[in-house]
């Protein structure tokens, strides 16, 4: 059973339920298997809990004021106005606002919690042996782009084509690489990466060679090829050094695949922007599927940092030790720390992971009995040399996504875009003096406190000797 069946036999829209996996954090694992069949635990809760499920879906689907949402959850009005002022909206226009927001989703943010929820579905601290690692919005909005690619039925009861070409667009770093990878896998495609230095000849080769490669390519069955850099091939403003055969080459695959739907190619490009692609690019029938790949909201943010320091670890490994006995394999330790990551890209959360591996490895090195701390000064040193590529350019990048995002998919990603949105104003806002911060532990979590007074001259490692972290630094 897929999950369009479910949705179908409980009668609900597909994409309530989809909304519904996404909005209460259910891990895709415990709801799909590889072939999107879905697994019994799914099914068991969704029957047990069809009214919960027909609820939700019926606040998913209208428009609601500050007092529909408060009414559907039980709070004062006062709390749900406290939420948007808190992601950016001015008074004035929040108490006007009506939103397509869940609002089971809203009262989980200021507090709310459904223990039938968690129960049946716990998180998981094994986060190394996630396939993917939160987007589960993401995720089910290209299942329904691909459809028609992966459901012959598509085409045969409504006649719906299969795209010649899409684009993944986002800022630098959020992942369009890996986005396209999971789409290969998602439809069964191989995988070619048309590299652009092979289009500008930058390696060793001409460019009657490699239209030959591509024309291979293209005339075997299910091939996905991803050209990156497209903003730089098809810019209207830009001069570039690449094979004028080879881009002609390019438009010439696409006019074929858009006349042969029965050809089993696909091309995929991505691209930082999409106002700078001239208008062949984005003509009905070419790239007019356009795919946002946004980075990682906070709640992904954490859980990304334990991904990816704990990722392929051996059981015997020292840094597994050090991060188990800071308790710092779950996503509430790095919590805080991700609150600090606004606008971080994907990139940006690996450059911290590899900083802080680093530094552990350094210190593993000159003490091997492992009484290695997570301390402030270790992490401020690997929060800098990430954020070193959060620069105006990228928020720059960030600003112009957002706009066309919202404008393209606003209402399908409306959580997302509120956050990034908030995110960004949180960076343009002007330097105001703040008191100094900590990253300090205690016994539950990393969480933020004021930090105490520090003796200089104690080199004994204890939180309370740490260096504390000053909130400008996280200012462009």
């Amino acid at each position: 059973m897929k999950l369009k069946d479910l949705a179908r036999q409980i009668g609900i829209p597909l994409g309530s339920l989809q909304n519904f996996i996404y909005d209460f954090n259910i891990d895709l694992g415990f709801c799909i298997d590889e072939n999107f069949d879905l697994t019994d635990r799914f099914k068991n809760f969704a029957f047990d809990n069809i009214e919960f499920l027909k609820k939700y879906a019926l606040d998913h689907s209208k428009n609601k004021t500050l007092a529909d949402i408060a009414a559907t959850i039980g709070v004062e009005e006062q709390e749900v106005l406290n939420f948007f002022v808190a992601n950016g909206i001015p008074e004035e226009t929040a108490k006007q606002v009506q939103t397509n927001l869940s609002s089971y989703l809203i009262h989980q943010y200021i507090g709310g919690s459904y223990p039938f929820v968690q129960e049946a579905f716990p998180e998981t601290n094994n986060y190394s042996e996630k396939a993917l690692v939160g987007y589960s919005d993401l995720y089910f909005y290209l299942a329904d782009m691909l459809d028609p690619i992966i459901n012959i039925e598509q085409y045969q009861n409504w006649g719906i084509s299969k795209p010649a070409g899409m684009l993944l667009y986002g800022p630098p770093g959020s992942g369009k690489i890996f986005w396209a990878k999971k789409i290969a896998n998602m439809i069964g495609y191989e995988f070619v990466h048309v590299y652009k230095d092979y289009l500008a000849g930058n390696f060793k080769t001409n460019s009657d060679s490699f239209s030959r490669f591509l024309t291979q390519k293209m005339e075997q069955p299910k091939t996905m090829l991803f050209i990156d850099a497209f903003d730089d091939l098809f810019s209207n403003v830009s001069e570039h050094p690449f094979f004028p055969k080879t881009i002609e080459l390019i438009h010439t695959i696409l006019r074929h695949a858009q006349k042969d739907d029965r050809k089993e190619l696909l091309i995929v490009g991505s691209a930082e922007t999409l106002s700078l692609l001239n208008d062949d690019i984005l003509a009905p029938g070419r790239f007019d599927l356009q795919i946002p790949i946004f980075p990682p909201n906070e709640d992904e943010r954490a859980q990304l940092l334990v991904y990816h320091l704990s990722s392929h670890l051996v059981e015997s490994s020292p840094l597994l030790q050090i991060l188990k006995s800071h308790n710092a394999l779950t996503k509430e330790f790095w919590q805080p720390v991700a609150a600090h990551m606004k606008l971080f890209s994907n990139t940006m959360l690996i450059d911290f992971t590899q900083a802080l591996k680093k530094r552990l490895y350094a210190l593993h090195r000159k003490d091997e009995t492992k009484n290695i701390q997570l301390t402030d000064k270790l992490l401020l040193a690997a929060f800098n040399e990430a954020k070193s590529k959060l620069n105006q350019e990228y928020l720059k990048r960030c600003a112009i996504f957002i706009a066309e995002a919202k404008q393209n998919i606003g209402q399908d990603f409306p959580h997302r875009i509120l956050e990034l949105e908030a995110d960004l104003e949180f960076y343009q806002a002007k330097k105001i003096p703040v008191n100094k911060i900590g990253f300090k532990q205690t016994k539950s979590s990393n969480t933020i406190e004021e930090p105490q007074k520090t003796n200089e001259n104690n080199t004994n490692g204890s939180d309370a000797n740490e260096p504390d972290i000053d909130d400008n630094y996280l200012m462009v």
